[in-house]
């Protein structure tokens, strides 16, 4: 954003160029995910947003240089609604990157936060509203210069809010959900704070918006780097993932966690009535409950087919019969309110890991056969869904 012309002149190239640099890289990035955009999701969803608002703060922020200070009614109208977009786009920007980045890291964002990032974007664009008029944030000059008004530090502190905010999430998770939840919020963190700092000490430097656009590029990378533990269908964590966190916990002899093995009931009888395509949507609802009633408490992995594994980071009975009770009925609230063809049950069994008990092998083996035993329950009440019975 333009500053007041009691600075030093700026250099107009050193302000284009490094924000034409931010549009090359978010067009680049954005040619080569193609097709994960292609799957709507509200992850995808906000993380188009928050290139959005980093591609276009690329476009206006050296415009606005470009006619501050230069005479005529157009060139106002630049100046003050482009910095009015700025200061929006940024802050909005921010708003986007928690709501991906809770939702990533813990499948949901709880709803008293969704209010607060909704609120603090609707406040910050109803004082733009107001600026237009009544010059609180920032003010335009009748020659068309650009300077601070006192709610521009507001603007300032609440982008480093939202800022310290994900940091808070981010370990908040991982003392609660266990190792994995390793998505690197510095990638985000970092070049967004280092662009706002250096920008606020040296004028003429234009880093805000081409810092942005660095951080989508590390967003996108880790969620590459990430494919390797996860399950394309899903989108779970898989098997991969499993074996080498579970290795993690023998070598640092954790006992705080717990497992329980889900299996989808009658799952064969959908493949065959519906086809695969139902199927699969079924294991995609599936795993969508799953995550969303686990969420910040531990890890959701895609095991084999429709076999499903909870790593739970607490050994607490009230805990794990709690969190078992909440996916069956999410589960029967799905089937009665969802309208699918088809209807979701499941079959639990639970263990609590002790690797002075159990080597890993013999975990998954007995949370298997726990399950089983709860499997021979349904199918002992729905006889016409058990294979071993035709």
């Amino acid at each position: 954003m333009t500053m007041d012309n009691v600075f030093p002149a700026f250099d107009l190239n050193a302000i284009t160029i490094p924000n034409m640099l931010g549009v090359m890289l978010l067009g680049i990035l954005l040619s080569g995910n193609v097709w994960r955009f292609r799957d709507r999701t509200k992850e995808n969803v906000f993380l188009m947003l928050l290139m959005f608002f980093a591609f276009t703060d690329c476009i206006v922020d050296p415009l606005v240089y470009m006619v501050d200070g230069h005479p005529g009614l157009l060139n106002y109208l630049i100046v003050k609604l482009g910095n009015s977009w700025l200061f929006f786009g940024q802050l909005s920007a921010a708003v986007c990157w928690l709501f991906f980045f809770c939702r990533h890291l813990n499948g949901k964002i709880s709803r008293v936060q969704q209010v607060l990032l909704f609120s603090v974007m609707s406040g910050g664009a109803i004082l733009l509203l107001v600026n237009l008029f009544v010059p609180i944030v920032f003010d335009v000059s009748s020659s068309n210069v650009y300077s601070r008004k006192p709610l521009f530090f507001g603007f300032a502190a609440a982008n480093y809010i939202l800022l310290l905010d994900s940091i808070v999430i981010y370990f908040k998770s991982r003392l609660r959900g266990g190792f994995l939840k390793f998505f690197p919020f510095w990638v985000y963190a970092i070049p967004v704070a280092a662009g706002g700092i250096i920008q606020s000490m040296f004028y003429g430097i234009s880093l805000n918006s081409v810092c942005l656009a660095i951080s989508v590029a590390g967003i996108l990378s880790s969620l590459q780097n990430e494919l390797i533990f996860r399950d394309p269908l899903t989108s779970l964590y898989n098997r991969t993932y499993l074996d080498y966190l579970l290795k993690l916990y023998s070598k640092r002899r954790i006992k705080t966690v717990t497992g329980v093995m889900l299996d989808l009931n009658a799952f064969k009888s959908i493949n065959d009535k519906y086809g695969h395509a139902v199927g699969d949507e079924a294991l995609i609802k599936s795993a969508e409950i799953f995550r969303s009633i686990v969420g910040d408490l531990g890890i959701v992995i895609r095991y084999a087919g429709d076999e499903f594994i909870v790593l739970i980071n607490s050994q607490e009975d009230r805990v794990i019969a709690s969190c078992m009770s909440e996916i069956r009925r999410t589960l029967q609230v799905f089937n009665r309110n969802f309208g699918a063809s088809y209807k979701l049950a499941v079959s639990m069994g639970s263990c609590k890991l002790d690797f002075d008990k159990f080597t890993i092998d013999e975990f998954i083996n007995e949370i298997d056969k726990r399950m089983y035993e709860d499997k021979k329950i349904f199918y002992a009440s729905n006889v016409e869904f058990d294979r071993r019975s035709h």
